[in-house]
Formats: C-alpha cells, sequence, structure tokens
C-alpha cells in the first residue's frame, strides 16, 4: 500500500498540468509551507501568534516578521502558457493535496513520544521532503547553475530547453554526468537566466524521484535533549544535508548522488524536533534524544544552507547561534 501510495503521488505530480487554471493568481506563494513555519511562531496566543523572528542574512540583522510574508513571493509557481496564468501547481498540487497530508503526519510526530507511522503517513513524508528540497529558490537557483555548466561546457543545448524528455534524462537523470564539485566551483564561461516554466517543471521531476529514494531510507527523529536550552530553527531553505564522505554539509542537493548510502537527509519540523533519513539504522533505536553534537551541527546547516534568511520562535536562540557560528559562517564564506 505504501509503495502504490507514494508511485500514485508521484505520477500526479510528474504528470502535472502546469497551465490547467483553477482560478486565482496573485497570491503569495509559500516555499516554506506555513504549516511547518507556524510551529516555529513566538507565541500560541496574542499579538505573537502569526510572527517569528528572523534572522536575514545579507544584512545580520534580527528582526520580528509576519509568516504571512516570509519564505514566499506573489506568484511564485505560477507560470503563463500563451499569456494564461495559472495556480494549479500552488493550490492543487501544493495546498489541497500534498500540505494537506502532510500536516497530518507532522502533527502525529510533533505530538507522540515514538515514532508510529503507518506505511501510507510515512510515504507521505518522503513526498513531503522531497518537494521541499526543490521548492525553494536555493534549488532553483541550483538548477539554473546547472543549466549553465550543462550549456557552457557543450552538454546541454539550447534547443534541449524545450524538450521535457530531454530535460528528464539530461538534467533529472544527470545524463551528461555533471559533478557536485563542478558546480560549486562555478566556472561557468555562459549563464543561463530566467526559464521560470523549466525551473518549476524539473524542480517537481526532480522531487518525484527524490522521494522514491528518501523512502528507500530509515526514518529518525532527533530530538532536543531533556534540561537542554538549545532549539532547532529553520530556515527559508529548510532541508540540510550531511555527507560522510566528504565530512561536510552540503552547500546544496545533488539530486542524483542522494541515494548514497553515507548522506543523511535533515528537516525540522518544531523547536524540539526534527526528521531525518539514512541508509543504516541507529542502534539506539530511531530516536535520538541525547545527541546535542548533531543538534547543533544540524542547525549550523540552517544557517550555511540558506538563502535569505533563518527563523525562530526565540531571538535569544538565533543571537547564541550566531555568536557560536558567525566565525565559521565567514570563513566558508570566504572559502
Amino acid at each position: 500500500m505504501s509503495a502504490k501510495l507514494i508511485f500514485f503521488m508521484m505520477s500526479f505530480f510528474d504528470k502535472f498540468e502546469i497551465y490547467s487554471n483553477t482560478g486565482k493568481v496573485g497570491n503569495f506563494d509559500h516555499y516554506v509551507p506555513k504549516l511547518l513555519l507556524r510551529n516555529f511562531k513566538i507565541s500560541k496566543s496574542g499579538s505573537d501568534c502569526n510572527s517569528v523572528y528572523c534572522w536575514i542574512k545579507r544584512s545580520n540583522y534580527i528582526t520580528k516578521k509576519s509568516i504571512d510574508k516570509i519564505c514566499g513571493e506573489v506568484d511564485y509557481d505560477t507560470s503563463n502558457a500563451k499569456g494564461v496564468p495559472s495556480d494549479y501547481i500552488s493550490r492543487r498540487l501544493f495546498a489541497e493535496l500534498l500540505e494537506q497530508k502532510a500536516s497530518h503526519v507532522l502533527k502525529i510526530i510533533n505530538t507522540n513520544d515514538g515514532l508510529d507511522l503507518t506505511f501510507l503517513e510515512e510515504s507521505t513524508l518522503a513526498v513531503f521532503m522531497a518537494h521541499q528540497i526543490t521548492r525553494v529558490p536555493a534549488f532553483r537557483q541550483l538548477l539554473l547553475d546547472f543549466f549553465s555548466l550543462g550549456y557552457s561546457k557543450g552538454l546541454i543545448d539550447y534547443e534541449d530547453f524545450g524538450d521535457k524528455e530531454t530535460l528528464r534524462q539530461k538534467v533529472a537523470k544527470n545524463e551528461v554526468k555533471i559533478t557536485y564539485d563542478q558546480i560549486a566551483e562555478g566556472n561557468f564561461s555562459k549563464r543561463i537566466d530566467g526559464g521560470k516554466p523549466q525551473l518549476i517543471m524539473m524542480s517537481l521531476i526532480i522531487a518525484s524521484d527524490m522521494a522514491k529514494k528518501i523512502y528507500k531510507g530509515n526514518l529518525h527523529i532527533l530530538e532536543i535533549p531533556q534540561g537542554s536550552k538549545e532549539e532547532f530553527v529553520i530556515s527559508d531553505n529548510p532541508v540540510i544535508i550531511l555527507d560522510f564522505e566528504r565530512k561536510e554539509i552540503l552547500r546544496f542537493c545533488p539530486w542524483w548522488d542522494i541515494e548514497k548510502k553515507n548522506i543523511w537527509i535533515f528537516m525540522p519540523i518544531s523547536p524540539r524536533k526534527a526528521v531525518f533519513y539514512c541508509k543504516s539504522k541507529k542502534k539506539d533505536g530511531p530516536i535520538e534524544k541525547e545527541n546535542e553534537d548533531l543538534v547543533r551541527l544540524f542547525n549550523f546547516g540552517q544557517y550555511f544552507c540558506s538563502y535569505g534568511g533563518v527563523f525562530s520562535k526565540n531571538k535569544n536562540i538565533i543571537r547564541s547561534h550566531l555568536n557560536k557560528y558567525m566565525p565559521e559562517l565567514n570563513r566558508l564564506t570566504r572559502s
């Protein structure tokens, strides 16, 4: 049943009708959904019940912002055909299908002490995590870098951008064999910009493939240790990839290598809990409750991989993190 569900949901996303219109555009589309951001709100009631504290990366400044106005853009998921805009992706695929089902699963994990998901629920979580990797601006920028490198090296032709199946093979499956290090070096002789329909299309297709690979791994929960003053934060690029072969947090997600056994995939779901997938099973079980080093590493990754900012219910947590992490963040930025 779990396999049937995940393949049904993936085929639904993979065969999306990008220009089918459900009637309303001009919306503020959240690429990190509010169902996730609300778990980090400052208070449960009162004037701050829909606000978070935000570290703005560019200015290194902490401010308070409404959840309604962060991690999104007007018509972020809207594309056009013959001048007709469509909200099909943001409204039908994400809000009414994936987010509705994922909200139920995240609530189960956040409100229970154990990890007792059905196959159906864990399938949904894998799908949600995969799309959370590819929905964000950081991933769209990664795709542009991939396009630019492929075009610069003659691996991707201009005509390929109009052919879905060719892009599926060359980009989603990476049959052109572009590597993580080549993209990280950023030596592109030609830049590709724009191409929003192609970015949306490839993001959905890549997520479809990654979800199946994530689901093959083992789900674990990382909890803040009892008595610790630490808390999880969440960024606008919230899924963090740890590569234990390279011994580093990856700057971006190499989707073609996501199935490697030494890669761990993390996502915060509340100030107290995060979920992660890895190939091996932890010897102490699926719940990590006393690993503060891993908590710190994971939180560092939120700042390191953020595109524009990091969010928390607690301003002092952000200040504490910046005091600890900023020297290393500055060093990695210069390198």
